[in-house]
């Protein structure tokens, strides 16, 4: 790892919701009604918190890679190998499009609302052997004509997706590459065009998993086997870091009072008995109130 000045704001964060998911992923504040949501993928369920810390979990007809809420009551859901509208209940799901059907060892995974109302998503070679895992997962866009667009390929696990407060810049992360990459927008996705790399694989701990941008437009990443997550600004410098006591943040989200609590989920799975015992509340979603606001959750216009 490359040698960083000491961030200018460091804290530790504290569990909000004991949850114990197996997959903690996507979440993020709603602004229809203020509710903080995510997945738990591999418990096929979605979770929802209030600003009371009160939980509630919605179980559903198979795992879901992501949650993203529309402009309309409801949700867009994306799972493993199709992207479903969602009622506000959890309870009613209607088809939408089918993803890379040919592509067996594939799922959906992470996925964020685009600044001119779509959704951009990506895949994930999910191979049971890490190793055997390869590059053909994708990027794709769902329109918010309901079009489905790929956007490119070569990818293994997609994850890392947020864009700029003013829309014209898309990060993404392949997790296993280690790169935040970069693509500067054309208006509604008229162009695409990358420009060089946020951050590099050594420029902090772990692996870039899930991100979000916050409103003076640095980007936070959470470090998957890292134990922490890092705020990048735009010159790709860690500016803040927030140290968690599990190894495997997913995905942080701006949210509370004023957008300045980062809520950070985490997983379970792929830990040994030995260190659940040490961090029982390892999948659970935590907190840390932060100096800088986030901005407002984008609205799916579909």
């Amino acid at each position: 790892m490359q040698e960083q000045a000491k961030p200018a704001f460091e804290a530790e964060a504290r569990l909000v919701a004991d949850c114990r998911n197996r997959l903690g992923e996507c979440c993020f504040e709603d602004p229809r009604d203020g509710n903080l949501w995510w997945t738990d993928i591999e418990g096929s369920c979605v979770w929802r918190m209030d600003r009371d810390g009160n939980t509630a979990r919605f179980m559903l007809p198979g795992r879901a890679g992501f949650i993203l809420p529309r402009r309309e009551p409801g949700f867009v859901i994306g799972f493993p190998k199709q992207l479903a509208l969602a009622d506000q209940s959890l309870s009613s799901f209607t088809r939408l499009h089918d993803v890379e059907p040919d592509l067996p060892q594939t799922r959906i995974n992470d996925a964020e609302v685009d600044p001119f109302g779509g959704i951009v998503f990506g895949t994930f070679d999910e191979t049971p052997q890490m190793e055997d895992r390869r590059p053909v997962a994708s990027v794709y866009r769902l329109g918010p004509d309901g079009s489905l667009k790929r956007l490119f390929g070569d990818v293994i696990i997609s994850n890392g997706l947020a864009f700029s407060p003013a829309g014209d810049i898309m990060y993404f992360a392949d997790t296993p590459d280690g790169r935040i990459r970069r693509f500067r927008l054309g208006a509604d996705f008229a162009s695409l065009d990358e420009i060089e790399p946020l951050a590099g694989r050594d420029d902090a701990p772990g692996l870039p998993d899930g991100g979000t941008v916050d409103a003076d437009g640095s980007y936070w990443s959470a470090r998957v086997w890292g134990g922490c997550a890092v705020r990048f600004d735009d010159r790709g410098r860690i500016t803040a870091r927030i140290d968690l006591p599990t190894k495997a943040p997913t995905c942080v989200t701006l949210g509370g009072a004023g957008r300045r609590r980062l809520f950070i989920t985490t997983l379970s799975t792929r830990h040994s008995a030995e260190e659940l015992t040490d961090v029982p509340f390892a999948g659970g979603v935590f907190a840390a109130d932060i100096d800088r606001p986030g901005l407002e959750q984008r609205l799916c216009t579909l």
